[in-house]
């Protein structure tokens, strides 16, 4: 019995032992085992015809008709990553989606479909060529952006609104909209002080830094009348987006952290609006990645993006949260019109695609293979492993050409 016991005992450690080299692979096997992932989890599309075409661009199609919301989180300030939600858009449309929620603000955004329904995008860039004018629609004065959210409203014939603006009343645009209160509130005190603060705006994205809050304060406690309750709303919302801005212009007030969750509240107030007085249509989100995450943002609040899939959950319908990234070649603009290099590096931050990424066509990954084998991406910087948490699929575009003003 005791020869039995120890024959046992010594195949029984050389199991265990054998486990344990298995459970213990070397870096190298690691990231060999990565590429593996990479391999299966990858798909190529095209842009043909000013449509998406191949096995990825009949993933997306797939995973959009099967959901209620589909959810793009991006790079800021890339033409091409626009124009490729563009040609994403037949497909989206054609399973049903006739909604864009963007980053734009609720009363700007009206404005915007309003100039594109009546002249397309050269009334829109009328409007913002004008000097005033440049800063007071965010992203949507680029000429890419614009002729997607033109696309939308094409496409979408009376669905109105097609555009949701959910964001925070941008800083460039406190001046117009200082002007249409002043243009518009049955009280007369309420248009003087309006009218003075919309010329001290005007032209200046410093305003913001210089104005009291406590002047809108008076201001809106000057629109009480019934008439003047849409113009009473944003003033409240000028008033809170003044005070989300605060400690990013060196003002006292909220912290970085508060103004972040106010702004991510905001946006999903906003959202749940829309969408009640729509009747719960199909929605597709484009923002910049931080806002499009599932659990908290990159600013440490709970994201935008998490909040509308867990909304979809409790509604009994699904989420798709898609991650657009810079390929290699990519260049981002900015407002004052200078290109330069994506924040994500694909080289540095992410070197195992780089035989993955082709630098001539979009690649896309279905990051749920990933999901299943964590340790095969442990290497990984930490907020490069969270962003792959974040999100349900990752594209590649290569060779992206700079957001350009509408000209």
């Amino acid at each position: 019995m005791l020869a039995l016991r120890g024959v046992l005992g010594g195949l029984l450690m050389a199991w265990t032992a054998g486990l344990a080299i298995a459970a213990d692979p070397t870096p190298q096997e690691i990231r060999a085992k990565f590429q593996e992932t990479l391999a299966a989890s990858r798909m190529a599309i095209e842009v043909t015809g000013g449509r998406l075409s191949g096995p990825g661009a009949l993933f997306l199609r797939e995973r959009a008709a099967a959901s209620q919301f589909v959810l793009i989180g991006e790079e800021h300030g890339v033409a091409t990553i626009a124009d490729t939600v563009r040609a994403w858009f037949g497909d989206l449309n054609s399973v049903g989606y006739r909604h864009f929620a963007l980053e734009a603000d609720p009363y700007m955004t009206p404005k915007m479909e309003a100039m594109l329904r009546s002249g397309g995008t050269r009334e829109l860039a009328k409007f913002v060529v004008a000097e005033d004018h440049k800063f007071t629609l965010p992203f949507y004065g680029w000429s890419a952006e614009a002729e997607l959210a033109g696309a939308v409203v094409r496409a979408n014939g009376n669905a109105l609104p097609s555009l949701w603006g959910l964001d925070q009343v941008f800083i460039g645009a406190f001046g117009l909209l200082l002007n249409d209160i002043a243009t518009h509130a049955s009280n007369a005190e309420a248009r003087a002080l309006a009218g003075g603060l919309s010329a001290q705006a005007k032209g200046d994205i410093q305003f913001l830094g210089k104005v009291e809050v406590s002047e809108f304060e008076k201001l809106r406690a000057l629109l009480s009348g019934d008439g003047d309750r849409a113009l009473a709303k944003l003033a409240d919302d000028m008033i809170l987006s003044a005070r989300i801005y605060a400690p990013f212009i060196g003002k006292p007030g909220l912290s970085v952290y508060a103004a972040n969750l106010e702004r991510e509240n905001f946006m999903k107030r906003r959202f749940l609006a829309h969408y009640a007085l729509a009747g719960k249509p199909k929605v597709f989100f484009k923002f910049g990645a931080t806002h499009m995450s599932r659990g908290l943002s990159g600013t440490h609040v709970p994201a935008l993006g998490n909040f509308v899939a867990d909304f979809a959950l409790a509604e009994g319908v699904q989420a798709f949260n898609v991650l657009v990234l810079c390929g290699p070649g990519t260049q981002a603009g900015d407002f004052q019109g200078q290109a330069g290099d994506c924040e994500i590096n694909l080289a540095k931050d992410l070197p195992d695609l780089v035989a993955h990424v082709d630098a001539r066509s979009l690649a896309l990954f279905d990051l749920s293979l990933w999901k299943d084998k964590p340790r095969r991406w442990e290497h990984l910087r930490e907020d490069v492993r969270q962003m792959i948490w974040a999100f349900d699929a990752v594209l590649f575009v290569p060779n992206g050409k700079p957001a350009a003003f509408l000209k």
